[in-house]
């Protein structure tokens, strides 16, 4: 707590707030900070609990101590004088009702219209959610699009026909990119969102863990859809037939990555697993639906296709598209039971 008000009096507020979980409050007050050094001030910031008596310029100089230090600052005021806090710190958050001033409103990058310090919580919130959907969205694009490269490129590679044609390609395309991307957009916030730690600004969008996961990702779905489709070849010795089953392999196993896309941190195997998301059910249900009508006319013949099975079906979407998401997701299981137990023996996340 940062305020102009005497100790006796900070001290005493800070208390009923319950500031520290310790049994003494930590205070310093403005003659202090005349004499303090930046750098005690910078080590000292992050350990005390209340600064009294203190100037706009005060204020300024706590916020950069802090951010020396390596923290991320958020400062909260309604006052004329907490505008060039608002200012210095990497999120100013104003009071928008009647108590609070235009300097303050116009200074902060947040303004709480109804005056209400817990309505942050709902947009910290809501805010990570959107970020990790966007992450988790955009890993699904490209492990799924890499996916359909690999295939065409390791029958490229191995002198076999290509198992899909232009058609078959624009329909993945339609059915397994708009209503998944647009399903994970919405996915809810995880139940412990809030008791991650905050992320480093410097961090990339995606990191090399990132990219060998949709890589590990990718690798299992393509393997799952060229599986398929040396099935098919071995049986029928028809390209048709085998493609036809490639097709719905590789359609089926991405639309099963969104339900793998909604967390990096939790599996289908995990007790915490990540919220319902009706949209998201939808879409999956919906694509299933459209992709099986692919198998009858008029569809068979726009994409080209050839009459399945009902063993070819369960091999296609049993062994060809199940097994790489099962597969996955064993691998992410593995993934985070090895992050938790390192984060518990050195209290850090790798």
């Amino acid at each position: 707590m940062i305020t102009g008000d005497q100790g006796a009096t900070a001290h005493a507020v800070g208390h009923d707030l319950g500031l520290s979980g310790e049994p003494e409050l930590r205070t310093i007050d403005s003659a202090e900070l005349e004499s303090m050094d930046p750098e005690v001030l910078k080590g000292l910031a992050g350990n005390v609990h209340i600064f009294s008596s203190v100037t706009p310029s005060h204020k300024v100089e706590i916020v950069q101590a802090l951010q020396r230090a390596g923290k991320v600052v958020a400062m909260t005021g309604d006052g004329i004088n907490d505008g060039p806090a608002l200012k210095a710190a990497d999120i100013g958050v104003a009071m928008g009702g009647d108590g609070g001033t235009e300097v303050a409103r116009m200074t902060a990058d947040v303004v709480l219209e109804d005056n209400n310090l817990e309505s942050m919580i709902t947009a910290i919130r809501q805010g990570r959610a959107i970020y990790f959907n966007t992450r988790n969205a955009i890993r699904y694009l490209l492990a799924t699009n890499l996916s359909e490269i690999m295939v065409m490129f390791s029958a490229v590679a191995s002198g076999t026909p290509t198992p899909l044609n232009p058609m078959q390609l624009l329909w993945i395309n339609l059915v397994s990119d708009i209503f998944p991307v647009l399903a994970l957009a919405v996915q809810p916030p995880e139940r412990d969102v809030l008791k991650r730690p905050p992320r480093d600004p410097s961090e990339p969008f995606l990191d090399s863990e990132d990219l060998k996961r949709m890589l590990r990702q990718s690798c299992a779905i393509s393997a799952g859809t060229f599986g398929s489709y040396a099935w098919g070849r071995a049986r029928y010795r028809s390209g048709t037939q085998a493609g036809t089953m490639a097709f719905m392999s590789l359609t089926a196993a991405q639309l099963l990555h969104m339900i793998s896309a909604r967390s990096d941190r939790h599996s289908i195997f995990s007790s915490n697993r990540p919220p319902s998301n009706r949209p998201l059910n939808a879409g999956l249900a919906g694509g299933l639906i459209l992709q099986l009508l692919t198998s009858i006319n008029p569809f068979r013949r726009w994409l080209r296709n050839a009459p399945l099975t009902p063993l070819d079906l369960a091999v296609s979407l049993i062994a060809g598209a199940g097994l790489p998401f099962l597969v996955n997701e064993v691998f992410k299981e593995f993934e985070l039971t090895r992050q938790s137990a390192y984060e518990s023996k050195t209290g850090r996340h790798p």
